[in-house]
């Protein structure tokens, strides 16, 4: 019975050079900037900077049932109860006051998940947060305001006087 060892053709020196190069590329690749793999240091996948204040207009629309209790990007678990979002457009921690342009009804929410099945919509809010601003599953789709209020490194925006 022939046993094919690996390590019996390395002698000792070259298993521990090759132990300390693993780790080397190893360290390398945890502190590449993630730049290199198609979304930015923070999360997100929106190459734009976003500011508190800074407002985009679009559609929204609203997550479907068979995601509640669902992971999100951010790690948090996906309550339909809870004021939050996904967004193609925004990193993820930010905040922001969601309008609906039809009724005039707006929500705060914050951005925890990427949505990147959105397509051409701006963001895909919580049934809370939908119905806080008007959007039904009637409607479907609703075109909003969203103003960003805070970002994920701290900045929010003054309170308006």
């Amino acid at each position: 019975m022939m046993r094919f060892d690996l390590l019996m053709y390395f002698h000792q020196s070259q298993i521990s050079s090759l132990a300390r190069l693993l780790a080397t590329v190893a360290a390398v690749l945890a502190i590449t900037p993630s730049c290199y793999s198609g979304s930015s240091a923070n999360g997100s996948n929106s190459s734009d900077n976003v500011a508190p204040g800074k407002t985009l207009s679009g559609k929204a629309t609203y997550y479907p049932d068979r995601l509640y209790g669902h992971k999100t990007a951010s790690g948090d678990t996906l309550h339909q109860s809870d004021h939050t979002a996904a967004s193609n457009k925004l990193p993820l921690g930010t905040t922001a006051k969601v309008t609906n342009l039809q009724t005039g009804k707006s929500t705060h929410v914050t951005v925890t998940d990427r949505g990147r099945a959105l397509g051409s919509h701006k963001i895909d809010l919580t049934k809370k947060a939908a119905k806080d601003i008007g959007l039904t599953r009637k409607e479907g789709v609703a075109p909003v305001k969203i103003k960003v209020t805070g970002t994920p490194g701290g900045s929010e925006v003054a309170p308006a006087r």
